[in-house]
């Protein structure tokens, strides 16, 4: 598979006439581009100061030349042998249709004049593709160092600095540090060694908060604060289990992949609404001791041409950076379904883009990514979504049987430091057939109210059995739809949340 430099190489050597490079590292664009000149004359615009020197950023004119103006100059110009830089792309093309207009005329300037070989690059941080363009641009990015890279820059730090990293602490920091850029990657190994004059286990945590400040500062995806780990799920034994397995390979995952084991892909969970699905996706986070980034696939949706695309590729990219974390993709079914159904419609055809990305992402990606992602109902999800390889088991969640709603219940008494009371809880258990865990929260929520206005009295199981009669368990309320569901989940053989 060719690199970074050898595509793009190609592409300037087979007369491709615009590259579009993504990357927020300039100096290593820089660097790149001038590789690939080879001799070449470079013209550069910028946002920042118009037409400038491309080795000095220093301005070639007096007064700021807009892009527009620039474009019709360069048209004006002999250029054969040259490659023209635009510099800052996405902001100057954004809703800027004079420019996008001069630069199509420079661009069909370029490919039927025989006498001029010349590259357009794009140079920003984020791709702006106007339609008008899209035939003729191919995309770049510019991807963080790879784990190779990530080894030398932490032994090149420890060698400058005379210390020593511990092999096993260089392969945890090498899996910390992946998707982030160089720049980050040696400022924080600087950080690390002003707080002890070394690099260890310790600075992981000096990785994870800066990457949780990349999640804050993106406002794309949204950075979960969580606290209470598997002990506050009641029931749903057999997925509990089998996230701590998975828990244990992502906690080890160098020594797993070099014992042969596939990084864990993640899971679906589907099923009754109120009976832990989000909880359960919260508390795993605790459990493999990752940050959780929820992904809101709805708040994706932009004003313009590409931006939906754009944003689906922002936010599974920022994703990949964080890693190793969990991805919790809350409330699938909203976003996909009805996919391929017939629908017609602008909204339909970028909902079908999106969910093309978002296939093609779970397929083949290779970060340490470990999708949870929630649903309700999944009979109009897409088929595609549901085959084996999107996730590593698809798992249902039905209403929580006696024995689960007596855990559930024993979790909310423990919540309130009200578990050392003498609470009947498996006769309550008995008598609360029907009630999701939401429902048994609010039971208990609502009977030490009561016990509270009851002049602070000790709690008993009649508060709670006097709250069980007002509130309708939410089986009732969805019974139909719900063995619908239940049937549904075991017609498509998905497995058992519970032991």
């Amino acid at each position: 598979m060719m690199n970074l430099r050898q595509s793009m190489r190609s592409c300037v050597e087979s007369f491709y006439p615009i590259l579009y490079l993504v990357t927020f590292e300039e100096e290593k664009g820089d660097a790149l581009i001038g590789d690939l000149a080879d001799g070449r004359k470079i013209l550069e615009w910028n946002m920042a100061r118009g037409c400038v020197r491309f080795d000095t950023k220093a301005p070639l004119t007096p007064t700021y030349m807009d892009l527009p103006t620039a474009l019709e100059n360069w048209l004006d110009q002999e250029l054969d042998n040259h490659f023209l830089i635009i510099r800052d792309a996405h902001l100057a093309l954004r809703n800027a249709p004079l420019a996008i207009s001069r630069l199509k005329a420079l661009v069909r300037r370029i490919v039927h004049d025989d006498d001029i070989v010349a590259s357009i690059f794009l140079v920003s941080s984020q791709s702006c593709v106007p339609p008008e363009l899209e035939h003729f641009i191919t995309v770049f990015d510019q991807a963080p160092p790879e784990e190779e890279e990530i080894s030398r820059l932490i032994h090149g730090h420890a060698s400058d600095y005379g210390y020593d990293v511990d092999e096993e602490v260089a392969d945890k920091l090498i899996l910390a540090l992946r998707g982030l850029s160089e720049y980050e990657i040696t400022r924080l190994l600087n950080r690390g060694f002003q707080q002890d004059g070394a690099i260890g286990a310790d600075d992981i945590a000096l990785v994870i908060e800066e990457k949780k400040q990349i999640v804050r500062k993106s406002g794309i995806l949204e950075m979960v604060s969580v606290t209470g780990g598997m002990d506050t799920v009641g029931g749903l034994e057999a997925l509990k289990a089998w996230l701590e397995h998975k828990a244990a390979i992502m906690g080890d995952l160098p020594s797993a992949r070099a014992f042969g084991v596939e990084t864990p892909q993640g899971a679906m969970i589907a099923g009754m609404p109120g009976c832990g699905k989000s909880l359960t996706a919260k508390a795993a986070s605790v459990l493999f001791g990752l940050p959780l980034l929820r992904l809101d696939i709805g708040a994706l949706m932009g004003r313009y041409v590409g931006d939906s695309e754009a944003n689906m590729r922002r936010a599974l990219g920022l994703a990949e950076t964080v890693s190793p974390c969990v991805l919790w993709v809350d409330e699938l079914e909203k976003a996909f379904t009805g996919i391929g159904g017939g629908s017609t419609g602008a909204g339909s055809e970028i909902t079908s883009r999106l969910f093309g990305y978002f296939l093609t992402w779970m397929q083949e990606k290779t970060k340490p990514v470990f999708v949870l992602a929630t649903a309700n109902d999944v009979s109009a999800l897409p088929p595609e979504l549901l085959r084996k390889g999107r996730f590593d088991e698809i798992f249902y969640v039905d209403f929580p049987n006696p024995d689960e709603r007596a855990e559930i219940l024993k979790v909310h008494l423990r919540k309130r430091k009200k578990d050392g009371f003498r609470i009947d809880v498996e006769g309550l258990a008995k008598k609360t057939e029907g009630f999701s865990g939401a429902d048994l929260e609010g039971v208990v929520k609502d009977a030490v109210e009561r016990a509270f206005l009851d002049g602070k009295a000790e709690l008993k199981t009649s508060h709670l059995l006097d709250s069980m009669e007002k509130n309708k368990p939410h089986a009732m309320m969805m019974k139909d739809k719900a063995e619908e569901y239940r049937e549904k989940f075991q017609e498509m053989g998905f497995r058992s949340a519970s032991a």
